[in-house]
């Protein structure tokens, strides 16, 4: 009985979360921050763990994005849009 009541609960929990999730929808020219993945280990709570800004230059499919930066000059790269 116990694990049917923890099966029920967690698909309600997963209900609730699948319709609070928020699509982002990037677009061309669009301002775009790149986190600094490598504060995932080592926080520093007074570093910096976003990059950026940078102008979305390129959508390729799969969510892949080309960024430029703000001067102009291209972002070595292609980064995950998510």
């Amino acid at each position: 009985m116990a694990r049917f009541h923890q099966q029920v609960q967690k698909e309600c929990e997963k209900a609730w979360h699948d319709q609070h999730i928020k699509l982002h929808i990037f677009k061309v020219h669009d301002l775009f921050l790149l986190y600094d993945s490598k504060f995932d280990k080592f926080p520093g709570k007074f570093q910096m763990h976003w990059l950026g800004p940078y102008v979305i230059k390129e959508i390729i499919d799969g969510g892949v994005v080309q960024l430029m930066k703000l001067n102009g000059d291209p972002f070595l790269g292609k980064v995950n849009g998510s």
